[in-house]
């Protein structure tokens, strides 16, 4: 490989947007340039802030990268995958963790299960990459999953929305684990017509 610098390249790459997907010969000039960055620092003793816009653009997008190395997706884990991530700050909602180990099969809002970032914004989610690397070691930075009440409100809105029951779980099944009246709080809230305020709430009625 060629160690000298392409500065006609370099001037091309100066003006590249952040997370444009870069050809083979940038990533090589990237890399050389980055090298030139990091003999410098160590010249000089490295700082915490040696961190170069070169790096930035390497992983601004994650085009080609490894997924634990990418930005995560808008959307968070929720519904029935969410209630069986095992918070160490809560009583396990359901028992079929089993299930976190196929990352292909999780629950996505906005996928899987209709978005409610529109009622409820980012309240009721928490960070979950490191819970979530315990299943799968991929999972990438930034991976937020809903807590318990918002994993039940996504469910009851979703399928409320659709005009049929919640399926496979009840409310007397996950009780212990649940602060329903912080659910019904976000539902008498939220800007839904009445009646699929209703269906929501008829699920904490029929529990038998």
């Amino acid at each position: 490989m060629d160690d000298e610098p392409n500065q006609e390249l370099r001037q091309k790459l100066a003006q590249k947007p952040p997370g444009e997907p870069l050809s083979i010969s940038e990533i090589r000039e990237l890399k050389k340039i980055e090298a030139e960055r990091v003999n410098h620092c160590i010249k000089r003793g490295l700082t915490k802030e040696d961190e170069s816009q070169v790096w930035n653009q390497l992983f601004a997008d994650g085009k080609c990268l490894p997924a634990n190395r990418r930005l995560p997706a808008r959307s968070y884990v929720t519904g029935i995958t969410a209630l069986n991530i095992p918070w160490p700050d809560r009583l396990p909602a359901d028992w079929h963790s089993l299930g976190l180990f196929n990352g292909h099969a999780w629950c996505w809002s906005g996928e899987k299960l209709s978005s409610t970032e529109h009622l409820l914004g980012n309240q009721g989610l928490r960070d979950a990459t490191e819970i979530l690397r315990r299943y799968v070691p991929d999972t990438p930075e930034g991976t937020f999953a809903a807590g318990h009440e918002r994993a039940v409100f996504d469910l009851l809105h979703h399928f409320a929305k659709i005009g049929k029951p919640v399926p496979n779980i009840q409310y007397k099944d996950i009780d212990h684990a649940l602060d329903a009246d912080q659910i019904k709080r976000w539902i008498h809230a939220v800007d839904l017509p009445a009646e699929h305020k209703s269906a929501m709430l008829a699920w904490f009625d029929h529990s038998e």
